[in-house]
């Protein structure tokens, strides 16, 4: 297969490497913020025991997490059996009650790290894949800062509200224009952007 040479003199080429570096700068730039925000969430929420496992705390069977192909055996359950704790359950129902959509994402998070870590909080309001291994803010792509902004009531107090959308998920809102943004960036097929994609709201009021 013959290499195109000119892949980094092609506008549409450097159109997405700016893009991509841009997006990355952003993530940065918010890392400290979230990072205090979190902090302050896990004020809220409060700490757990330090000794529960997520699997202790999800009822069995709880959907999408338990597929039981007969009643004995629950692959989900399979090393630790629901098992009522009253610390982390109260942290449990605070996380709910904080997430936008009351589905926090359980199988990103440790929850025995819940009494030390505020970034295992920040973890339930993440998408709910690939993101388990995910150890810090930093470590995180610029759609999962985004999604913690997003599903955390808490920044409703941080953030002005042309900055969050109320369920569903509204286009107009700056957030989830962004976050689409990063979507378009990241699963572009050749690797291009065009003008109209680096500078949307330029483009569209020159228009």
């Amino acid at each position: 297969m013959a290499c195109n040479t000119n892949i980094f003199t092609e506008k549409e080429t450097n159109n997405w490497f700016k893009a991509s570096i841009a997006l990355n700068v952003k993530k940065d730039g918010l890392a400290n913020f979230l990072n205090t925000q979190l902090q302050n969430v896990h004020a809220v929420v409060g700490k757990g025991c330090g000794n529960c496992p997520i699997e202790k705390l999800i009822p069995c069977p709880t959907n999408p997490y338990c597929h039981k192909r007969n009643r004995r055996y629950c692959p989900f359950h399979k090393s630790q059996k629901p098992q009522q704790c009253h610390t982390c359950d109260k942290v449990k129902k605070n996380i709910i009650l904080q997430h936008r959509y009351s589905v926090p994402s359980w199988r990103n998070t440790r929850a025995e790290n819940w009494a030390q870590d505020y970034w295992e909080i920040g973890k339930c309001f993440l998408p709910p894949d690939k993101y388990n291994s995910v150890s810090s803010v930093l470590e995180s792509d610029f759609n999962g800062v985004i999604c913690i902004m997003l599903n955390c009531l808490h920044f409703q107090a941080c953030l002005s509200s042309s900055c969050l959308s109320t369920p569903p998920p509204n286009n107009q809102c700056q957030l989830e224009k962004v976050r689409q943004t990063c979507r378009d960036v990241r699963h572009t097929a050749d690797c291009k952007v065009t003008d109209a994609g680096l500078f949307p709201d330029t483009v569209h009021a020159s228009g």
